[in-house]
Order: C-alpha cells, then sequence, then structure tokens
C-alpha cells in the first residue's frame, strides 16, 4: 500500500529491476564525470532572474564530499522559474562537525539579511545540518519550506566510511539521529529520494516521518542533482499551495 503522504512516481520499467539498478549505476558514473567538469561551466554565466512576487530566496546546501558548484543545475532551473535569489552554501565537509554546518548556513541566511523568510534545501549530509537547524537551533523562524535531497535522516549502514566528526550524525544509533527524529517538523517538509541509493542505506532510511515523500527510480544519491525530474519536484515542493500542517506539504 503507497504510504499516506507519498508521492511515488511509477518506474517504466518495474518488470525489469536488473535494468533499472544498470540504469542508476550509469547515471551515477555520468553524475560524477560531469560533476568534474563543472568548473568549466562558469564559463556560462547564470540565467537573470524575473522574479515573481510570490516566491522566496532559496538557499541550498551541498553534502559530504559535496561543494556548492554541485547545485548549478538546479540553481539554472530556480532562476528560470522566477526565484528572486538562490544562494549556495559552502562548507568543509570533512573536517567540521554537525553542529559547525549548521552554524555555516546560519551565518550565510543571516548574510542576506532578508525580512522575509528563505526555502531551504540540502542534498546528503546538507539536508541533515538543514534540518539540525530548524529543529534544534531555532533557524524554523526563518525559513519557510524545507525541501530533502537524499538526506541520510536515519543514518546510513555506511556511517563508518566517514570522517569521526561526522559519525554521530550518519551512525543511525547515533544521537542526532535520535534527537531529530524527536517531534513534528518545525515547517512544510519535503523528501526526494532515490530508490536505488547507494549511500544512504537501506534507501528508506531518507524518509522523514510524517513529510511527504517523492520516490525516484532510476536514479542514484548524486543523480538527484542532476535529475529533472528531481528539479521538477524541487520546484513543486517550493511553489504548492501550503498544507495546514507543518509538516507535510
Amino acid at each position: 500500500m503507497t504510504p499516506p503522504r507519498s508521492l511515488v512516481p511509477p518506474p517504466t520499467d518495474a518488470t525489469h529491476p536488473i535494468w533499472d539498478r544498470t540504469r542508476v549505476v550509469a547515471r551515477e558514473v555520468l553524475s560524477t564525470l560531469r560533476t568534474g567538469l563543472l568548473p568549466l561551466a562558469r564559463l556560462r554565466a547564470l540565467p537573470s532572474p524575473d522574479p515573481r512576487p510570490e516566491l522566496r530566496p532559496v538557499v541550498l546546501v551541498h553534502g559530504f564530499l559535496g561543494h556548492p558548484e554541485m547545485f548549478r543545475p538546479l540553481t539554472w532551473r530556480l532562476l528560470e522559474e522566477g526565484f528572486p535569489q538562490v544562494v549556495r552554501v559552502a562548507y568543509p565537509s570533512t573536517r567540521l562537525h554537525l553542529e559547525e554546518i549548521v552554524e555555516e548556513i546560519a551565518a550565510r541566511v543571516a548574510d542576506l539579511g532578508h525580512r522575509r523568510k528563505v526555502d531551504l534545501v540540502g542534498h546528503s549530509l546538507g539536508a541533515v545540518a538543514c534540518r539540525a537547524w530548524l529543529k534544534a537551533f531555532g533557524g524554523a523562524k526563518h525559513v519557510e519550506r524545507f525541501v530533502s535531497l537524499g538526506g541520510p535522516h536515519a543514518g546510513t549502514s555506511f556511517y563508518r566510511l566517514v570522517p569521526r566528526p561526522l559519525r554521530p550524525a550518519m551512525d543511525p544509533r547515533g544521537p542526532w539521529v535520535q534527537r531529530l527524529s524527536e517531534g513534528r517538523e518545525p515547517v512544510p517538509t519535503v523528501v526526494i529520494r532515490a530508490r536505488y541509493d547507494h549511500q544512504v542505506f537501506p534507501p528508506q532510511r531518507g524518509a522523514i516521518p510524517g513529510a511527504r515523500e517523492v520516490v525516484l527510480h532510476g536514479f542514484g544519491h548524486n543523480g538527484l542533482l542532476w535529475s529533472p525530474e528531481a528539479h521538477d519536484a524541487v520546484i513543486q515542493a517550493l511553489t504548492e499551495e501550503l498544507p495546514d500542517d507543518p509538516g507535510a506539504a
């Protein structure tokens, strides 16, 4: 049975799971290669937005071993859709504790100097840090909506592969998983995750109880950053009518 607050697009090749997984691997390799070429993308300027007054600035937070340029494809789409400003948070993901990443997010939002709230989108570790800021450090008063892209909110079986400062945030039995599981989400939240995520394992650990989900087929963890379907889901989450329940969108 499909969970209530879930939007799970059916795979076009549901009868061929081996092909589905093969396609994910191929797209993950391609995503890695494209990411390595992203510095060349700076030669082409981002589009100038034609701001829509009902939309808010968007703050993007990358994940472990990531960098702000990984959000360039999504940034392009958001600006074309009329979001007035897109800001990408940069931080050294291999050296900081989760609390220090949260400080980087809070400082970047404060630098914007906006009186109005912003929308927040985090990928992987960045999604966990965004959620920690919202639930444990008062960030909710600055944020209208939150979108998680492939965030390991219930940890990952591969947590021992990350540097020690990050293990408390990635360990399924760690303190941050427990702390963030308590209580309702303070702002409308949507989870976008890959059915075959090889880094958030098992992939169901990317879910947030009570939040609507979009589960994409044919994409892996980093493929979410390049997927037009994922970009469409992000834009929908940031523009659709808000529900009465703040924990669901």
